[in-house]
């Protein structure tokens, strides 16, 4: 296949590990190196990227929208920091690291979420002389892990496309729906395929994709999206402070304050001030027909 025609994602993304895993299998300055080369080896295929700038994790474990943006941002920097030391402009290096966050079923936080984060990839990308480039950042929106429960999971397939809508009519490049039944362990074919039918329905007979940022223009998102990106360029701020993502994560910083914000929103479901539908809203108390 010509370079000019190769297509694909290697999601090297050496921060995301160790914010996962607490530590690497060598030292973080090694890993970044790989990462660089690999991103110079790629410059010749516009179609492939090699970096990842992944804010899933960090959804995950309980962060806002605003920190789950910064967190990703700070990441999306230290890559081109990294890059940059190698060698390797700052114009060859963004279209190089592509970007994932999390789509929930709060769909108009996820439209704005979406919005945000190209909004703040291209205020990095002008500040490096590199406005240009930010036009060929890939963004995947992946439904998110913390929303599903293993409880009634017949439910996840209403959260689950709510989220693929709203990262459609946010913008994302591409979207990966997690099966319904995902929290249970191994999937089955029919999980699966529900999943694959939700994208289908959405692409094909709903027509999400063929319109360029439906939501522009709305006095509500374009105000919400507006109000998130501020918020998320702060803690951006307050991160490239602490030296940055690298740093900010080995003191404990960044997991600190997403704790913070983890534990307000679990006394919130655990008071009953945020419902959960199938969890603390409208529960099946006896058999939920979903065997594991």
């Amino acid at each position: 296949v010509p370079e000019g025609k190769r297509q694909g994602h290697f999601n090297f993304d050496p921060l995301g590990t160790l914010a996962v895993m607490g530590g690497l299998s060598e030292p973080l300055e090694k890993s970044l190196e790989k990462a660089t080369r690999l991103a110079a080896s790629t410059t010749t295929m516009p179609g492939v990227t090699a970096l990842m700038a992944d804010g899933n994790a960090y959804h995950a474990g309980g962060a806002s929208e605003a920190q789950e943006l910064a967190a990703m941002l700070a990441t999306f920097v230290a890559y081109m920091r990294a890059c940059e030391a190698a060698g390797l402009a700052p114009d060859k290096a963004v279209p190089k690291i592509a970007v994932s966050l999390a789509a929930d079923a709060d769909q108009f936080m996820t439209i704005a979420k979406l919005r945000a984060a190209r909004r703040l990839v291209w205020r990095v990308a002008e500040a490096s002389s590199a406005g240009s480039s930010a036009a060929r950042v890939h963004f995947t929106a992946v439904s998110a892990w913390r929303m599903m429960p293993k409880r009634d999971p017949w439910t996840n397939i209403l959260r689950t496309t709510i989220a693929a809508a709203g990262a459609a009519i946010g913008g994302a490049d591409a979207i990966l729906v997690l099966p319904f039944t995902y929290t249970l362990g191994q999937t089955d074919r029919f999980a699966r395929r529900v999943s694959r039918n939700i994208q289908i329905v959405i692409q094909e007979e709903c027509n999400l994709g063929r319109v360029t940022d439906p939501a522009g223009g709305s006095w509500y998102v374009e105000k919400f999206t507006d109000d998130l990106a501020h918020k998320a360029w702060s803690l951006f701020q307050e991160i490239e402070a602490h030296g940055g993502m690298a740093a900010a994560l080995k003191s404990g910083f960044v997991q600190d304050q997403i704790a913070i914000v983890a534990a307000a929103r679990a006394k919130a479901i655990a008071t009953g001030k945020q419902e959960l539908t199938g969890v603390s809203a409208f529960p099946i108390l006896g058999d939920d027909g979903v065997k594991c």
